[in-house]
């Protein structure tokens, strides 16, 4: 189950997650790897994935369908897009393979991006998802900051930090701290961890 981060202030958006994933072997065991969840959708924008597998073909489809169709940058027109594109790829996945095992049902798609055409700062998030197998993909309400899975103690320190607007490199490295903190009480939470930032000048993948 992924642990995934994103928020944003004046100085711009940042989004950390893990590499974990989980599949069941042919006597029902779970076997853990390691895969990218997160990716560029464009200059301005990107997606961070998380709950079950198939939420990383799903947004590699996507990103691969954005770059065919030329111009399909303004994150509320990906947005607009991907909601449809998405939902339907899930549930062609949910047609051929069944129902995923029970706790692994969660699905979700964190979008993040700048508009500079778009009152300061400019930044948002979008947060897609669907419990329980759940179509089509529902928009869920965020403001300036997500977690997921939600933990109430992360969220109130990022909100502080966020409004106390602090620069991006230090809202990474609490980030990175919460994620080491899961990896080490969660089997399915763990390294290498993935961040990324998106400021005026566009997304930028990062090493911490």
């Amino acid at each position: 189950m992924t642990q995934a981060l994103a928020g944003y202030n004046a100085h711009g958006l940042f989004l950390a997650t893990d590499s974990r994933a989980t599949r069941f072997d042919a006597q029902g065991q779970a076997v853990f790897f390691n895969v990218q969840k997160l990716f560029p959708l464009g200059p301005n924008c990107a997606i961070l994935s998380g709950g079950a597998g198939v939420s990383v073909p799903l947004s590699l489809s996507l990103r691969r369908e954005i770059e065919r169709r030329r111009g399909l940058e303004d994150l509320e027109e990906i947005a607009e897009f991907a909601a449809p594109f998405l939902s339907r790829g899930y549930e062609i996945h949910l047609q051929q393979h069944g129902p995923e095992p029970e706790g692994f049902r969660r699905l979700y798609f964190i979008l993040g991006g700048h508009a500079p055409e778009k009152p300061a700062p400019g930044f948002r998030l979008i947060l897609l998802g669907s419990e329980e197998n759940e179509l089509p993909l529902r928009l869920i309400p965020v403001t300036n900051l997500t977690v997921m899975p939600r933990h109430l103690g992360m969220e109130m320190r990022l909100q502080k930090a966020l409004a106390d607007g602090l620069p991006l490199d230090q809202l990474l490295e609490m980030s990175k701290e919460f994620l080491e903190k899961q990896a080490q009480i969660k089997e399915e939470v763990g390294p290498p961890y993935h961040y990324g930032v998106i400021t005026t000048a566009g997304y930028q993948p990062l090493q911490l």
